[in-house]
C-alpha cells in the first residue's frame, strides 16, 4: 500500500549525480565523485534512483537533470539527501532521495509534468 502523499509517476530519466563537496560524509566511488543514475520514480519532493553504488543514508548529492524533458533549456540542478538505498542485483542499487533545495519554480515544473503523465499507461522516456 502506498503511504506517501505526493503524486508520483514512474519514469526513466538518465541523470548525472555528484557527491556534494560540502557533504560531511566521506564517500569514495570507484571513478571519482561523479556518477550516472536513472530516475525511475519522481515527485516534487524527491525521486527514486538506480545507481551502481551503495550510497549511505544521509549522503548529500547534487543531481543534474536535463531540463529538456520538462520543457526547459537549462539543466535542473537540485541538491538531495539519500534517505535509503538497497541492493537489487550486482552493480545495481535502488535509492530514495529527498530534494533539499529545490526552487519553487522547479517544484512547479515537476508538479505539472507529474500531473500531465500520471494517468498514462506508458511512462515517458527520455
Amino acid at each position: 500500500m502506498e503511504t506517501r502523499s505526493e503524486p508520483r509517476i514512474n519514469i526513466t530519466l538518465k541523470i548525472v549525480s555528484e557527491i556534494d563537496k560540502d557533504s560531511k560524509q566521506s564517500v569514495t566511488l570507484a571513478q571519482g565523485n561523479r556518477f550516472e543514475a536513472t530516475i525511475f520514480d519522481l515527485t516534487t519532493m524527491g525521486a527514486g534512483i538506480m545507481v551502481k553504488y551503495l550510497l549511505p543514508k544521509g549522503l548529500i548529492i547534487d543531481l543534474e537533470i536535463r531540463g529538456i524533458h520538462f520543457g526547459l533549456k537549462e539543466i535542473m540542478r537540485v541538491k538531495a539527501e539519500v534517505r535509503h538505498c538497497a541492493y537489487i542485483k550486482p552493480h545495481t542499487y535502488k535509492c530514495g532521495v529527498k530534494f533539499l533545495d529545490i526552487s519553487a519554480g522547479y517544484q512547479n515544473i515537476i508538479a505539472k509534468f507529474v500531473s500531465a503523465h500520471k494517468d498514462t499507461k506508458t511512462p515517458p522516456k527520455p
